[in-house]
Formats: structure tokens, sequence, C-alpha cells
């Protein structure tokens, strides 16, 4: 159940850690930073359907509907009940990331050219 760590005693705390709630401790330690690389892959995702999106729809909509989508993404991310569902939503997070960078650059930079 609790992989080769019983013997280290990682799991005798009282303490709340996510990595040892969801055993990401010894041969499961590779998956945190695959969470990561996941992450990285929404923002890669994203930056490759972000302007077609803001091109077809507008740069402001899009803007907008990535702000509250990384709210509600964020508060279900916080509240994830298991590992796979945090880094489905963390791959998500990547991609709103992602398109609120680019959105907002884009604007800021057509504000300071009409001004």
């Amino acid at each position: 159940m609790y992989g080769k760590c019983v013997a280290v005693g990682l799991y005798e705390s009282n303490v709340a850690i996510i990595c040892l709630q969801w055993d990401l401790v010894c041969d499961r330690a590779y998956l945190k930073d695959l969470t990561q690389t996941i992450f990285i892959v929404g923002i890669m995702f994203a930056s490759l359907i972000c302007t077609v999106l803001a091109d077809k729809f507008g740069r402001k909509p899009i803007f907008l509907f990535s702000h509250w989508a990384m709210v509600v993404v964020g508060v279900a991310n916080a509240f994830a009940p298991n590992y796979y569902v945090f880094t489905v939503l963390r791959f998500f997070s990547g991609m709103l990331t992602q398109v609120r960078t680019a959105t907002s650059q884009f604007l800021s930079v057509f504000m300071l050219i009409n001004n």
C-alpha cells in the first residue's frame, strides 16, 4: 500500500502532506515532476491555438474568458480529490496561463500603439 517507504517512517507523521496522501514518494516520486511537465505541455498546446482563437473571437473576449476560467480551474485545483484530477486541472491551468499572457501582451501593445 505505501510502497518501499514504510521503513523510513514517512507515514507515521500526523501532518497532512499532499505527497503522502496521494503516495507521491519513493517509487512514485516521479509523478510530482510529471505534473509540472504536463503544466508546461498545457502552455505549449495553448500557444498553438491561442492566436487562432483570438483572431476568430477577438482578443478581449478570449482575455476575459481566460481570467474567469482561471478562477474556476484554480479553485477546482485546490480541491482536487486525487492526483489524476489535479494533473488534468494543471494542464488546463497551463493552457489558461498562456492564453491570458499572450492576449494581455497583444492588448497592451495595441493600446500603446493607439494612444
